[in-house]
């Protein structure tokens, strides 16, 4: 029988069966709805093109690449910084904060002589311009990095190149002082957890080398950058263990005071050893030019070192052998 032929039917069951196709219809509306809703809030995160099949949706950038949309963030940031440092609207001159800032850049960084220093607005427009929309990617973040680097550089630098880096897509994250490839979103907080966690001064050594191994990970140096992560958790492994000469002593000593599992201990201390048998890494070359490690060994040590650390320094916590307060 037909859905809706009501005939030779009895009431109860005609009414069962309105109410059944009134519930049906009503639920076909409530799912348009929600996918109406979900169209919509996916619509919100996309471009007008985008939407529409016109452009490509957006992806993570990969390593070594900066996108047009990821330039024109920067440059906006910087050249905002050299609009508000000029002393007056209609003139040229910049105030003494910013001269010396690029004053600094000028000598230390382009190496080019003192005297031939040139102050104006538009001199550094002309100079910086080039860098960010058509320069190198090592020269625009090396310039960015200098910057966030640099003492006295503006409260809010900080905040807008993290926000412009997330924002565009880029397969690099600003954590402490540096700039740091990434592989993933999960990369990204693996990351910023272990930064958080060796903010407090015992683990200052610690910092150093996750910052050092970020940043010649960034410059393509990859078996330095490998040393730099495995040397950060080892700085974590002899605060916490003082008395032990190499990282395999620290962590079997820790083993049973902080109860780490052995099995983790086992395989970190193999990773250790891959350090110290590939040439190049941990000791200084003998035959090879370079080590025989690529970006992808270094991006892994340096997200396998920062998870090892922060869960070092929170077990030892909740053993008792760091304050609590500690951040």
């Amino acid at each position: 029988m037909p859905v809706g032929n009501f005939t030779n039917v009895s009431a109860p069951k005609q009414r069962r069966q309105a109410i059944f196709i009134r519930g049906l219809v009503q639920g076909l509306v409530v799912i348009g709805e929600i996918g109406m809703a979900s169209e919509y809030e996916d619509r919100k995160r996309l471009t007008f093109e985008q939407a529409e099949g016109a452009e490509p949706l957006p992806s993570q950038l990969k390593l070594k690449e900066i996108s047009p949309e990821l330039r024109a963030r920067l440059w906006r940031i910087f050249y905002d910084l050299l609009v508000d440092a000029k002393t007056d609207y209609h003139y040229d001159d910049l105030d003494d904060g910013c001269v010396e800032v690029l004053r600094d850049y000028h000598v230390t960084c382009c190496f080019r002589a003192a005297d031939e220093f040139n102050s104006s607005f538009h001199y550094w427009v002309e100079e910086l311009k080039p860098i960010f929309m058509q320069g190198h990617y090592t020269k625009v973040l090396g310039f960015v990095q200098w910057m966030l680097r640099y003492e006295d550089n503006p409260s809010h630098l900080e905040i807008d190149v993290a926000n412009a880096l997330r924002e565009s897509g880029a397969a690099y994250v600003f954590e402490g002082d540096t700039i740091i490839p990434i592989g993933s979103d999960a990369e990204r907080g693996t990351l910023a957890r272990a930064f958080a966690d060796v903010a407090a001064s015992e683990f200052r050594g610690a910092r150093a080398h996750l910052r050092n191994a970020g940043s010649e990970l960034t410059a393509g140096n990859y078996g330095p950058s490998i040393r730099e992560s495995i040397h950060a958790v080892e700085a974590v492994a002899r605060v916490l263990e003082p008395s032990a000469r190499a990282l395999a002593q620290a962590l079997a000593k820790l083993e049973g005071k902080v109860r780490v599992h052995h099995n983790l201990h086992v395989g970190f201390c193999q990773l250790y050893n891959f350090t110290s048998d590939e040439k190049g890494i941990r000791h200084p070359l003998l035959d090879e030019p370079v080590a025989k490690v690529d970006e992808t060994d270094a991006l892994y040590m340096l997200g396998s070192c920062a998870a090892f650390v922060s869960y070092l320094i929170n077990k030892a916590r909740q053993a008792g052998l760091l304050d609590e307060a500690t951040p």
